[in-house]
């Protein structure tokens, strides 16, 4: 499968934002802060930022005519290869700019989607960008045909080159998505086959701002070696891991792709089977950068939750990077966030601080999970002793004792491992003496 990346080959970028009368001071700085990384992620410098405040949006050029002189002075004095702005803008807007300026323009949604694009490994991944580039395009046809029939000067009665060229891009634009739709709904189906597989575990999705230490806490929780980079949506695809392998039941965690103020519909709608893993879980372990716009991404994860069904999944916040913030800082997230977890997962859990903070988050994730089991006794008859082995899978056994008409046993399980285990051993060698917290 050939790679479909939108632009590629630019190095000095010069970003551009637009404040409009509903978007505060605070929020513009923090929305550019957030350009600046997605075009670090990508290999790219940016070199400077021009922002706009205005009372509405120019139909034709977006920004305003003598803010476009003063960008284009700064795309020569700067050496700029391209120009970025960090709003969403019309394929029009983006062709008007780019002949003014004589510079190559793309918008917030583009460079996510190259983000994307860039990063994506598997299959799955790939086939997901696919679509939302393809679904991306389909409304914008017009825009970025429009040029042909221009220059054809638009007289003829007859459709012009560009709405011949439109019609033939749609149609096959429409296939293409129908074809990558088909493609994922079968690695859906794919993925509800192992989830029935695992509905005897305990699920747990790691989710949150994207760069927020996601895929760290994963390998210091799981003691495993997943792609930990300081750019932004390093992780694309789902990975599940064992929280602990001797675990009883069996607790599953799920990394999962970052959240991202302004997260393009496109890519909400192609990774939705990738974000079922959140829409899933028994609990959600959201991860927050502690020195960086709290509540901002805290809106942001909300909202993600919403639109995935997920708001009334348990939620466990973890703020991580505590190192990079002061005591008193500390002391206060604490009092505005109790019942919280605080680490610092920033490199591997090497050192006695970083095992006892990990450790703790650990505890709390198999507290949460036993609050929520069954406690019950059993008792197997002897001649099916063979079947202990599956008891001890399935559950988690706290006593057990040996007495004359065979094994009694007080066990904690999940409501859906008790029904298995009565499948498995059958009503004659299996029973019910005491159920609590039922």
């Amino acid at each position: 499968m050939e790679e479909n990346r939108l632009f590629n080959n630019w190095k000095r970028a010069l970003i551009l934002s637009l404040k409009l009368p509903n978007r505060s001071n605070e929020e513009v700085d923090s929305s550019i802060t957030e350009m600046t990384y997605l075009t670090y992620s990508l290999g790219a410098k940016v070199v400077g930022e021009i922002i706009q405040t205005r009372a509405q949006v120019d139909s034709g050029y977006f920004f305003g005519k003598g803010k476009i002189k003063e960008i284009k002075l700064s795309i020569n004095s700067l050496s700029v290869d391209a120009v970025l702005v960090d709003n969403q803008i019309s394929p029009k807007q983006i062709n008007n700019l780019e002949k003014i300026l004589e510079c190559k323009v793309f918008d917030r949604t583009q460079i996510i989607l190259e983000i994307f694009a860039k990063n994506a490994r598997t299959r799955e991944a790939k086939l997901q960008i696919f679509l939302a580039q393809s679904q991306y395009l389909l409304p914008r046809l017009a825009g970025l045909w429009e040029h042909l029939d221009r220059e054809r000067g638009g007289i003829s009665a007859s459709r012009g080159t560009g709405e011949k060229q439109i019609e033939k891009d749609r149609q096959f634009l429409r296939n293409r998505i129908s074809h990558l739709e088909t493609q994922i709904e079968r690695i859906e189906k794919e993925r509800n086959t192992q989830k029935k597989r695992r509905s005897n575990c305990f699920r747990v999705s790691l989710v949150g701002y994207t760069n927020a230490g996601k895929s760290t806490i994963m390998n210091a929780l799981t003691n495993t070696n997943l792609i930990a980079k300081d750019h932004l949506f390093a992780t694309l695809d789902s990975t599940t891991r064992l929280l602990e392998e001797n675990s009883r039941p069996k607790i599953l965690l799920s990394d999962t792709v970052g959240f991202i103020d302004d997260l393009p519909h496109e890519l909400v709608a192609a990774f939705r089977s990738t974000l079922s893993t959140i829409r899933d879980a028994d609990l959600l372990l959201q991860i927050i950068d502690s020195g960086k716009n709290i509540e901002k991404h805290l809106k942001t994860s909300e909202k993600v939750f919403k639109d995935l069904k997920a708001r009334t999944i348990p939620v466990l916040k973890v703020f991580n990077k505590i190192d990079t913030i002061s005591k008193e800082r500390l002391l206060l997230l604490e009092k505005l966030y109790p019942g919280s977890i605080f680490v610092s997962a920033k490199n591997s859990p090497c050192s006695k601080n970083i095992n006892n903070l990990i450790g703790k988050l650990k505890r709390r994730i198999q507290m949460f999970f036993e609050e929520r089991m069954q406690t019950l006794r059993i008792r197997l008859d002897y001649q099916n002793s063979k079947k202990l082995a599956s008891i001890y899978q399935l559950s988690k056994v706290d006593k057990i004792e040996f007495e004359e008409e065979g094994i009694l046993m007080t066990l904690k399980t999940i409501p859906g491992n008790f029904e298995r285990l009565r499948h498995d051993l059958g009503e004659k060698f299996i029973e019910l003496v005491n159920k609590v917290n039922v």
